[in-house]
């Protein structure tokens, strides 16, 4: 990457600021820009031009002034641009539009497939790509496509790695997803780690934008990811995803069905492995209401158990409490302001964050301090919503680009 900034860059960046600043200040002045970004009134103009000539921001009615001035207010044309969202599950696929807003349009598609493999990436990738085209057909307003995959994701390449996994590197599969999905359209695609997504679309829609807010995100579903952003910056390598939920909490506990080793964080708090303990246990309780389920899911546990099912009250309860010992693990790294719990498993309400609670409370170290945990039971997928919010972003950070703006503009 190149490290020297050229007039064009300055210019890109000063115009990143400014849509910046009218995404949070709709109908704000000319003057308002100016104090709040440093820039002097006369490039503030000349930006502003470019932007109202390219239809990205409009003109506002006038707004009272101090002394009875007035001033022509400016704001982000969000009815003019969509993204299309779209998030990779192990076992489903999932597409929606969404403005700028964060409100999403139309139905969601979701398309359940067997767990990824080898044997059927070529076919999910091709699904997705038909109900790409389509969507962008239906909208065309369409500027971007997000796209939030599970880890291991690799940036530098746009590949995942798909299992059956290997402990030898030299057999990992990894596939080229974001190469596969460029060719079913010209549209620009950003894809980025599902959990760091759903952090991210968390700071943008459900806070006040905070710059310094470092948000830690625990995606559980049919797998754990964990995602740390600082503001709109994603805490991660810029070559891979960190896997933190394959961090080792009983070195002699159960196997991974993903990662190969033993113990960690996802073969215990991940809905498929919710599944499998509670199969695994279910003939020691024989007056279990998952006794009458033919096949168990994640989802009749956390059903079970508002239904007063002790059984599965206590797996919830252990699933909790494992839970909190990952997150202390992580605290000793990382000093987050607050921890989200998102995803499927989060359904599970009070029963685990309870549990959760009181593990970190039992065992908090010296050292680590416990930030503000939130159970975001209510929250509709937070990962597809990610996946817009990046797209949002990388198109706010070099708008010349992405907004097809001219570069002979003075800074």
């Amino acid at each position: 990457m190149k490290k020297g900034k050229n007039l064009t860059d300055l210019l890109d960046s000063n115009r990143s600021e400014v849509l910046y600043y009218l995404m949070d200040h709709s109908g704000c002045s000319r003057t308002d820009l100016g104090a709040a970004t440093g820039l002097t009134l006369a490039s503030i103009t000349k930006i502003i031009h470019s932007l109202l000539d390219a239809g990205i921001i409009y003109e506002t009615d006038f707004i009272e002034r101090k002394k009875g001035r007035r001033s022509i207010g400016l704001s982000f044309c969000y009815d003019k641009f969509k993204v299309l969202a779209v998030n990779l599950f192990w076992n489903r696929l999932e597409l929606q539009a969404c403005d700028f807003h964060g409100n999403f349009f139309g139905d969601l598609v979701s398309i359940p497939f067997l767990y990824i493999s080898t044997r059927n990436i070529e076919e999910v990738v091709e699904t997705a790509g038909r109900y790409i085209q389509d969507f962008c057909r239906m909208y065309p307003e369409i500027v971007s496509i997000g796209v939030s995959v599970p880890g291991p994701y690799f940036r530098n390449t746009g590949c995942i790695m798909v299992p059956p996994f290997e402990k030898d590197p030299a057999k990992r599969s990894y596939y080229p997803f974001k190469e596969k999905l460029s060719q079913f359209t010209d549209l620009p695609i950003f894809m980025e780690h599902d959990a760091d997504v759903g952090a991210l679309a968390y700071w943008w829609f459900r806070t006040d934008r905070s710059s310094d807010l470092v948000i830690m995100n625990f995606l559980t579903d049919t797998g754990v990811g964990v995602g740390l952003t600082d503001g709109r910056n994603i805490y991660a390598s810029s070559s891979c995803s960190s896997e933190s939920g394959h961090i080792t909490v009983d070195y002699h506990g159960r196997p991974c069905p993903y990662c190969g080793s033993n113990g960690c964080l996802n073969a215990y708090c991940s809905g498929r492995a919710l599944e499998e303990i509670a199969a695994e246990r279910l003939s020691e309780h024989p007056d279990s209401i998952l006794n009458s389920i033919p096949s168990i899911t994640y989802q009749a546990i956390i059903q079970a158990s508002k239904e007063g099912d002790s059984y599965a009250t206590e797996l919830l309860t252990e699933c909790g409490r494992t839970l909190g010992h990952g997150i202390l693990s992580l605290l000793h790294i990382f000093h987050p302001d607050m921890i989200i719990i998102s995803g499927a498993i989060s359904k599970a309400g009070s029963t685990l964050l309870n549990s959760l609670k009181e593990s970190l409370e039992k065992r908090q170290s010296s050292y680590a301090t416990i930030p503000e945990i939130r159970l975001l039971s209510e929250e509709r997928n937070l990962a597809l919503l990610g996946a817009a919010a990046f797209a949002m972003e990388q198109m706010l950070q070099l708008p010349t680009r992405y907004f097809s703006l001219p570069v002979n503009n003075q800074i």
